[in-house]
């Protein structure tokens, strides 16, 4: 998601954007180790653990070793952790941060990983593949076993005292913003915060969205403004919590820009925008991406840097942080 996502939903909104609070900006670097064009999986795994990997790897090393990602590394410190989805929980650009595969095909794999792993709370769709499989293994029976608490309604999740949710919001797929898929993104992300805010050691969040990235993909400009907005509302959530809690850091960064979009012409005024794209089909570029960040620690993540900078600067804010509280 590259500038040209961000502002068609700037001029296709009819209110300033969320993400235009956010003073600290920086450029992410989203080259792979393999190829220039980097993707989904092999960005997630240098945010996710601060390796530079294959094109296709997930959580793992240029020779297929498992990296503990940044979850892992809150979970360690005692933190809460969650994950919130705006399509499944399988995606190839979150499955990083809590599974180790070589790719985001095995999704049974990474569905496996979330009962291993058992964050606090995780929200989004692909619920068949939690369920019972060919190998007798049903992860939804595991789950309770673990002590979660299996919703497919956010409605109230955010006061429950339950220990550990889990929320799918679809069986599979989601559809995107203009086929129905309405606020449960948005919602989403409001009851994981909720959630997770009850805890008294802090807590870590993951959000992903890659309906951008689908829509950038078939070059649909208007899908492109429209899942910029809905996206941003998201953000706009945690910005209301981080302000209003004022020790929370809120960092908003791009997957890999997709077919090379160029806004060529529209009218401000009338909220419109007209795109030309340099690429076809399941492309990325190389260019690099915007990152936005708000809080405490967010001067660390201006300027321009690799994808990998950002997990070692996360891992050290987190652990000055837990060091801290411990004194």
């Amino acid at each position: 998601m590259s500038l040209a996502q961000w502002q068609t939903g700037m001029i296709m909104s009819e209110e300033p954007l969320n993400i235009e609070r956010m003073r600290s900006i920086g450029l992410v670097k989203t080259n792979s180790l393999t190829d220039f064009n980097g993707d989904g999986p092999s960005h997630g795994t240098a945010i996710a653990s601060g390796t530079n990997t294959r094109k296709g790897a997930i959580g793992i090393s240029p020779d297929g070793k498992p990296l503990k990602s940044i979850i892992e590394y809150a979970m360690e410190i005692g933190l809460a952790t969650g994950i919130v989805s705006a399509n499944t929980l399988l995606e190839g650009s979150i499955a990083p941060f809590i599974a180790h595969v070589e790719s985001r095909i095995q999704k049974d794999e990474i569905a496996k990983a979330y009962v291993k792993q058992a964050p606090n709370v995780f929200i989004g769709g692909g619920m068949s593949y939690f369920q019972k499989n060919e190998n007798d293994r049903d992860l939804l029976d595991e789950l309770k076993g673990k002590g979660y608490n299996i919703a497919k309604d956010i409605d109230g999740i955010g006061n429950t005292r339950d220990r550990k949710l889990a929320i799918f919001t679809s069986e599979s797929s989601m559809p995107d913003i203009l086929h129905g898929r309405g606020n449960i993104f948005t919602e989403s992300v409001r009851s994981a915060i909720s959630f997770l805010s009850q805890r008294n050691k802090g807590f870590f969040l993951l959000v992903g969205d890659m309906f951008i990235d689908r829509a950038s993909h078939a070059r649909n400009t208007e899908l492109v403004g429209l899942e910029t907005i809905d996206l941003d509302k998201a953000i706009g959530i945690a910005l209301d919590f981080a302000e209003k809690e004022g020790n929370t850091l809120v960092i908003v960064v791009g997957g890999p820009e997709a077919s090379g979009m160029a806004l060529t012409d529209g009218n401000i005024q009338k909220h419109e925008v007209m795109a030309k794209w340099a690429m076809h089909g399941m492309i990325h570029t190389g260019t690099m991406v915007p990152m936005f960040s708000y809080g405490p620690g967010s001067e660390n993540f201006q300027g321009t840097m690799k994808n990998t900078d950002v997990f070692f600067h996360i891992k050290r804010l987190l652990f000055n942080e837990c060091t801290k509280n411990t004194k």
